[in-house]
Order: structure tokens, then C-alpha cells, then sequence
């Protein structure tokens, strides 16, 4: 399954910048589900000064999950989503989304970091 990326290999004091500046932004509106399929879900979260996506992928992902994904991107203007991951998180148990999953892991997306 290609639907994975690694973290952008910027600086690493820009990736804990951002994770920062994304901690302590107060979120300005209820973050927006954009996508919600068998095995990932897009989330847009805008808080004050900054905007940031979740992009959570589970172990039920599909080839035609990855799609929506990289279609769901490109509607927000973000053509390299995986550019973007400034933070990983494995969670080893099921998620809720995604009933009868085992495992999935959430992306930190920030559209503004470039490889």
C-alpha cells in the first residue's frame, strides 16, 4: 500500500516550529471532514495563523482509498500532500472510523513545507 508518507525532511527545528505554532493556535472553527472513506480520512483544521490537515490511514486502506486522498489534496490546492507530514503517530489499536480496524496512523499535514 503506497498511501504513506515519511516526514518532510525539513530542518528540524522548522517541524518543531510548526508543531508549536499548531499546539498553540486556538482552532478558529470545527475542523472539516473532506474525506471520508473505508480506510482514511482527511480532516482541515483551521486555527488562528495557521491551517493544517489530519490525513488518518488505516490498515483497511485501499488503492482506491489512496486516490480519494490524492484527489482530496489536490481540491485544497495541495498537489505533494506527502511533502507536507510534519508529524507521525502509529496507533496500534482499532479506530473508530474505521470499524474493524486493527491499527492506523495519523499524518500531520502543513501545506507550506517543502521538500
Amino acid at each position: 500500500m503506497a498511501l504513506s508518507c515519511a516526514l518532510a525532511p525539513a530542518k528540524p527545528h522548522l517541524l518543531e516550529s510548526l508543531l508549536k505554532a499548531i499546539e498553540d493556535a486556538p482552532i478558529e472553527e470545527a475542523p472539516s471532514y473532506l474525506l471520508v472513506s473505508v480506510g482514511a480520512m482527511v480532516c482541515k483544521i483551521v486555527a488562528i495563523g495557521i491551517t493544517y490537515y489530519h490525513l488518518v490511514v488505516s490498515d483497511q486502506a485501499t488503492d482506491d482509498c489512496e486516490k480519494d486522498v490524492d484527489a482530496t489534496f489536490r481540491e485544497e490546492g495541495i498537489k505533494q500532500w506527502r511533502d507536507g507530514a510534519i508529524e507521525v503517530v502509529h496507533m496500534p489499536y482499532p479506530n473508530m472510523f474505521f470499524p474493524g480496524s486493527t491499527k492506523s496512523t495519523m499524518y500531520v499535514i502543513h501545506p507550506e513545507v517543502a521538500r
